[in-house]
């Protein structure tokens, strides 16, 4: 079983695209997505390497929330880029 990460994208070039999770920034496969991706939009990600589906905003954050809620050192992370940036 492979548990789908929330990520956020911040480039795409169509094939690839680099996203963000909890400041941790890697490239991602396209292959398996039937739509196109832009700057911004939400990713399921799959073991560091594939987009799978696009996700709502809502639905991110939600899930961001739940993985926060069981890995309490990734809300920490997420204070941190927030007051860095």
């Amino acid at each position: 079983m492979c548990v789908a990460v929330p990520a956020e994208v911040v480039m795409s070039d169509g094939m690839t695209a680099v996203v963000d999770v909890y400041g941790d920034r890697f490239a991602v496969s396209l292959a398996m997505m039937s739509e196109p991706v832009a700057t911004g939009d939400f990713l399921a990600v799959q073991a560091r390497r594939y987009a799978v589906a696009k996700i709502e905003h809502d639905e991110a954050l939600e899930a961001r929330a739940l993985f926060e809620s069981v890995f309490p050192e990734l809300a920490a992370r997420t204070r941190g880029q927030a007051t860095t940036q």
